[in-house]
């Protein structure tokens, strides 16, 4: 008898869901019939907002493997590029408000974290000799435009391309995420023979090893399967309801557990488009703002220990001068934690059915295609189909408790302390592996590979808390190094700076002109 799984069921209509089923269709093709269980519940509709940020990776490990170029898939879903995030008034105390403050030294309180990693030079980060210039004052040049070119271009709020398609700078994109989702449940159903199934789930039938082999719907359809993927949001409806795995809360790392939601028209013709999410601190929490053409979406992150839902409405429509009782908003509940087990049976939970934290954690949908990526390379059998599953849940729960931790990370670094939240927050334990990143920022440590995504953040936060790396004092050469590739980064700002068109001109060529037709084909 045939051992390979043949059947897959995919539960959950939502932007996890599609790119599952869009994902591991292309993956496997015709050896293994993908369907998707489109649930009528709130799971379609649980994404935190009405725009979503998209990571780099999303071309590279969703896109080009389905065969789709950038710019058709961008004009699909509304999407504007996103090459950075922006943080506001992280270092300073003050009201909610979205212009940024300036702080005791005089400078202006933002930073940015682009997409782009902080170069090398020589065997070290160019942040730390950034760090041993700052300390010996060779330099009062704030961290990110010393380092990155892409501040003064988000300033300018150039495109990340030039006109001829050509990437000056890694980005990712902004997407309404509910355009999002259809045109991947186009491309899976279209291109790749995924079959769509409506119906609200009613129960699941398990053989004697506690497989699920058969879900049934409230409408009395039966939909088989070998192998089953959780994709309905924080319901877990297979994961947390017919398994009843466990959720392990994070409450006591993270303390924001709601978020209120608008979207704002917006003139961009007039204004320009920011090629960059902005995440600003507020009094009790934080708020974002993500454009896309015509428009952005905004939200608050909140604790209701701190904030009634009233009030965080009355905070986020001040800050885009808006009129709470004329403005539609969504109130979601976040949930900060994880499954126990992502993997359980013949069942695995992804995004949020498997994990789920605040948004400043980062980008959930490139969390799903690293745990797609890991769920192709090691597919299970019917044989056995939890051999994979001991090395898939401890990398889950690896890449949880990081991007946990580099949301604490922020809150923890950030020296304003005016407001109990904000106390409160940096009052919560750190994990072991924070607590020893910290520690070694504190001594003047080169940064470890897992430590690489913080290293941003603690150099632009917490600069005067770390010791300049002591090996730098005896690498002159490497400092020669160093100081030419800080020029090089002037350099090569002013040129793109010259070179590189607004965000809104390059986008409105691209979602004004005509699209392109196949070969052969002629008007309908």
């Amino acid at each position: 008898m045939d051992s390979h799984i043949m059947r897959v069921v995919v539960v959950g209509g939502t932007a996890a869901g599609w790119t599952a089923a869009a994902r591991l269709a292309s993956a496997f093709r015709e050896t293994v019939s993908v369907t998707v269980l489109e649930t009528p519940s709130g799971a379609d509709h649980q994404e935190t907002g009405q725009v979503t940020a998209l990571g780099p990776q999303i071309q590279r490990d969703l896109f080009d493997r389905l065969g789709v170029l950038e710019d058709e898939w961008m004009r699909a879903c509304c999407a504007s590029f996103n090459a950075a995030v922006r943080y506001v008034n992280w270092r300073t105390g003050g009201a909610a408000e979205i212009a940024a403050r300036t702080t005791v030294s005089g400078g202006v309180d933002h930073f940015y974290n682009p997409c782009a990693g902080i170069p090398e030079c020589e065997d070290s980060l160019l942040s730390e000799h950034w760090q041993y210039r700052r300390m010996n004052g060779e330099t009062v040049e704030p961290f990110d435009y010393a380092c990155f070119r892409e501040p003064p271009l988000m300033d300018a709020r150039k495109s990340p391309r030039w006109l001829d398609g050509r990437a000056a700078v890694p980005y990712g994109w902004h997407v309404d995420i509910h355009m999002f989702t259809q045109y991947l449940r186009n491309v899976a159903t279209g291109r790749f023979g995924v079959r769509a199934v409506r119906g609200e789930l009613l129960h699941a039938e398990r053989d004697a090893d506690g497989m699920i082999t058969l879900l049934h719907t409230a409408e009395g359809r039966a939909v088989p399967g070998e192998f089953f993927l959780d994709c309905t949001g924080a319901e877990g409806l297979l994961i947390a309801g017919m398994l009843q795995e466990p959720f392990v809360e994070a409450q006591d790392r993270l303390l924001c557990d709601s978020a209120v939601t608008v979207t704002v028209p917006h003139d961009h013709t007039t204004h320009g488009i920011d090629p960059f999410t902005t995440a600003t601190a507020l009094p009790a929490g934080w708020a974002w703002k993500m454009p896309l053409p015509g428009r952005f979406g905004a939200g608050h992150v909140y604790a209701r220990d701190w904030t009634e839902p009233d009030e965080a409405v009355g905070t986020l429509c001040a800050l885009w001068g808006l009129r709470p009782g004329r403005t539609a908003v969504r109130h979601i509940a976040l949930r900060t934690g994880r499954s126990r087990r992502a993997w359980v049976k013949n069942c695995v939970a992804v995004g949020p059915s498997a994990c789920s934290l605040e948004p400043l954690a980062g980008d959930m949908l490139g969390g799903v295609l690293g745990a797609l990526d890991r769920l192709v390379r090691d597919f299970p059998s019917r044989d056995d189909p939890e051999g994979p599953a001991a090395r898939f849940n401890r990398a889950a729960e690896t890449a949880h408790a990081r991007a946990r931790d580099f949301a604490q990370l922020l809150y923890r670094t950030a020296p304003r302390a005016d407001t109990p939240f904000w106390r409160a927050q940096r009052e919560l334990p750190l994990s072991a592996e924070l607590a020893e990143c910290l520690a070694a920022h504190r001594a003047g440590l080169a940064p470890d590979a897992h430590e690489l995504a913080y290293a941003g953040v603690l150099a632009a936060l917490a600069p005067g808390r770390s010791a300049p790396r002591a090996a730098l004092a005896h690498r002159q050469d490497a400092r020669d190094v160093a100081d030419a590739h800080f020029l090089r980064i002037k350099r090569q700002q002013q040129i793109l700076l010259e070179t590189l068109p607004t965000a809104q001109h390059y986008l409105q060529r691209l979602h004004t002109r005509p699209m392109p037709q196949p070969a052969g084909a002629g008007p309908l």
